[in-house]
């Protein structure tokens, strides 16, 4: 059972993410005339995955048969993902066994099925010589899967989703962002590709997302589009002269957003989803008190008030929305794009949410129970997500300031007049004259200077006058 191919060493290419590598998967091509090449794929980059052999000219998964932790490493090593360093070890082999013609299907493994497959043994981690060879290995011997030290990953953060956002790239154990300089829609196609969604929409420089922290990976990205992996494309390292409000985004074709046209105010009117690239209508084919529900705490508009006959479809393309009412977003509901069985003889969806402005002008009874309003006094509610409240609570603040200086005004104003009436005295003239005789005859008035009495009694002026 057992067929030992020409041994070969594996010799990893020099380390070089900005240089174009037409199949960045692969690594470790033999020496010439020899035939082995291994690559780990299905993972998040070249440095995880299902471990695959180039054996008889096409891509094989390997056998975990023979597999063991010095293999592990050196295909970590060789593939220069970690410096022999595993985050994770691939799966233990599970115990051999060659059947004979009368084993047939023991009772322990029912049903499992035996066939050759490649298989590679590594005798050390350090200079080793690696073989290929072709074992027995049973159906239900699981994949050899490795994930190395130096594993990639890639994210969208800070969007309304997982395919909008800062771009995100983990490397050396650490997330980090990717500086905007000559960031383009061919770099942001790869992302977008990378991450499964769909196709780039919009490559966004610094300051559209929260802007990142800690390390800055990747700076001046020049990516053809083709690329599997954004490390795959030329660039240069992170260095010192970006900053994180130069922080890569990338709005991707299977981001949805959406937004209520043609009421008041953005709580009220028709649905709209933004989704690959352009604006579309929602079919009310399907449009009730979930769906509602769901896209009105999503913009933040309390929950649903009414749902709304809608005029026909007037844009280019048409959403369908099945939710259950306790999604997040509607993205998270069945959805369709475009399917006509779905919206057939539908029109366009139109809702009226809770903290729409017409429901702010009506009374505090005739407003939806389920509405949470903020008292900012006891006769007075408004709606917190409304720039209209922030008027009403600057008016009354201003109103209940002026009573405040007007009371004021009058207290001391009053204070002020009793505090004159008590200390102010009354000037009291005492106009008496005493009969003069002039040499001429003429008699003359002249002036009795006014005396205060320091005792009771006639004054000694007033007996004199008396006697």
């Amino acid at each position: 059972p057992w067929l030992f191919l020409p041994l070969a060493v594996f010799r990893p290419h020099p380390r070089s993410w900005d240089r174009k590598n037409p199949n960045p998967l692969s690594c470790c091509l033999a020496l010439p005339g020899e035939l082995l090449q291994v690559r780990l794929v299905n993972g998040s980059s070249r440095c995880n995955g299902t471990l695959e052999v180039l054996f008889e000219l096409s891509w094989t998964p390997a056998c975990g048969a023979l597999w063991n932790v010095n293999t592990s490493k050196a295909v970590c090593h060789l593939l220069d993902c970690g410096e022999s360093q595993l985050l994770e070890e691939a799966i233990l082999p599970t115990p051999e066994l060659t059947p004979g013609p009368a084993t047939g299907n023991t009772s322990w493994a029912p049903n499992v099925t035996w066939a050759l497959a490649p298989a590679i043994r590594c005798d050390g981690t350090e200079q080793q010589l690696c073989e290929l060879m072709e074992h027995q290995c049973s159906s239900d011997q699981r994949l050899v899967q490795v994930t190395c030290a130096e594993n990639r990953d890639l994210k969208l953060v800070g969007g309304g989703s997982p395919c909008e956002g800062r771009v995100e790239m983990l490397e050396h154990g650490q997330w980090g962002s990717v500086c905007d300089d000559t960031w383009d829609l061919e770099d942001a196609h790869v992302v977008c590709r990378q991450l499964s969604c769909g196709w780039a929409v919009q490559a966004l420089p610094g300051l559209h997302f929260a802007p990142g922290q800690g390390r800055i990976h990747r700076d001046q990205v020049n990516c053809s589009g083709s690329e599997t992996y954004l490390w795959d494309c030329l660039g240069l390292p992170g260095n010192g002269y970006c900053g994180h409000k130069e922080d890569a985004g990338v709005v991707c074709s299977e981001h949805q957003s959406w937004r209520l046209t043609g009421g008041t105010d953005p709580c009220e009117g028709q649905v709209e989803v933004y989704f690959r690239g352009v604006w579309n209508t929602v079919c009310d084919s399907s449009w009730y008190e979930p769906e509602a529900k769901v896209l009105c705490q999503d913009l933040g508009c309390g929950t649903v008030a009414r749902t709304l006959k809608g005029p026909p479809h007037s844009l280019s393309g048409k959403m369908y929305y099945s939710c259950e009412g306790g999604e997040p977003a509607l993205s998270e509901c069945f959805w369709r794009f475009n399917n006509s069985n779905l919206c057939r003889e539908s029109r366009a969806a139109r809702v009226l949410c809770s903290g729409a402005r017409s429901l702010l002008n009506q009374s505090t009874s005739e407003a939806p129970a389920s509405d949470q309003p903020v008292t900012v006094e006891p006769s007075v509610t408004v709606k917190t997500k409304h720039w209209e409240s922030r008027e009403l609570m600057l008016l009354i603040c201003c109103i209940i300031l002026g009573i405040l200086l007007l009371v004021s005004f009058i207290f001391i104003a009053i204070i002020l007049l009793k505090i004159k009436g008590k200390y102010a005295l009354p000037a009291v003239v005492n106009h008496q004259c005493l009969p003069t005789t002039t040499p001429a005859g003429v008699e003359n008035c002249q002036e009795v200077p006014i005396t205060i009495a320091k005792e009771e009694g006639p004054s000694p002026g007033s007996r004199a006058a008396t006697h």
